[in-house]
């Protein structure tokens, strides 16, 4: 069983605005106009947030896994609806704060913006209490992944706690962890060594407020992360080439080159495709073979982290 956990889920709502090649309706609208009334074309409501999004990609590639983190309110009673309707197994810890809600603005087949709440406060208690309560799913568990963001407000530290005290457990009686996260507390969190971490380049550069100016540059940072403790770690960079380290070999990457539609989630989709391959003890080529595979094609759909196994084999 793979356990997924997302600390700062959300429910988000994506409007889609037409295309310029879609026929305007009858009052000329086919953009989105400032200071107007905008009606999107359609709009999808899902339960957002990176973990969850492992966990969906990991159910189409037949993969049993539990989804936890924290929810609450009304927002949180929805997304619970949600993953029950997709049949996403939970368990997750309810707080007294309202989950947040998020909305996405999708116009030409691409991420124009985002809009998203405040982040929920979760107090001291209750990341003691998940701490907790994590650990005994993590003992029956195969391996642990911790996606996204913990909630960035005055309650940071307790939450960089938790990504700290789940990371050594898991390590003490050796499970599998992986990683894929960004933040200010992020240099603190990596220090805790997890065997695998994934991140987005331009994700590293605004955590660790560095530059990577050039393969060099990246090759040399992954590098040292790996002399650190951190056996296995991907820098990604969208649809460009990217590199990773393991057991100091280096990897150059290519995506597979598609049209993108919804570039959402994969990142996540990525991490999918290699927990499928670690879980099925592949070689580690073939474990990002099957993570660009998963990731790439995730963004040439519409709907996020759902690409079924034989289209993933197929290419």
């Amino acid at each position: 069983m793979i356990l997924t956990i997302t600390l700062n889920p959300l429910l988000e709502k994506t409007l889609f605005f037409p295309t310029r090649q879609t026929l305007m309706d009858e009052a000329g609208r086919n953009e989105i106009k400032p200071q107007s009334v905008n009606r999107a074309k359609f709009s999808i409501v899902n339960a957002g947030g990176k973990g969850i999004n492992v966990s969906r990609q990991l159910n189409f590639l037949g993969v049993n896994n539990l989804a936890t983190g924290f929810l609450g309110g009304e927002n949180g009673k929805q997304i619970k609806h949600i993953l029950h309707r997709e049949n996403i197994k939970n368990s997750f810890y309810q707080i007294k704060s309202e989950t947040r809600e998020g909305f996405v603005i999708v116009k030409n087949n691409k991420i124009e913006s985002s809009f998203f709440e405040p982040d929920p406060f979760i107090s001291e208690s209750e990341a003691d209490d998940f701490i907790e309560k994590t650990k005994k799913s993590i003992q029956n568990c195969e391996m642990m992944i911790i996606s996204g963001s913990a909630p960035s407000n005055e309650n940071s530290a307790d939450c960089t706690k938790i990504f700290l005290e789940l990371i050594n457990y898991a390590k003490e009686i050796d499970k599998i962890t992986l990683l894929d996260t960004y933040g200010r507390n992020l240099e603190e969190i990596l220090s805790s060594s997890p065997l695998i971490v994934h991140a987005n380049k331009g994700e590293i550069e605004s955590s660790l407020k560095i530059k990577l100016n050039g393969d060099d540059d990246i090759i040399n940072f992954l590098t040292r992360k790996n002399s650190e403790g951190i056996k296995i770690f991907i820098l990604t960079n969208g649809d460009k080439k990217f590199f990773a380290v393991n057991q100091k070999f280096i990897y150059e990457c290519y995506p597979l080159e598609v049209q993108t539609i919804n570039s959402t989630g994969s990142g996540d989709a990525f991490m999918a495709g290699l927990i499928f391959a670690l879980h099925k003890n592949f070689s580690f080529e073939d474990m990002l073979k099957y993570a660009i595979a998963c990731g790439s094609l995730n963004a040439s759909k519409l709907e996020v982290c759902r690409i079924p196994l034989d289209e993933i084999e197929k290419v």
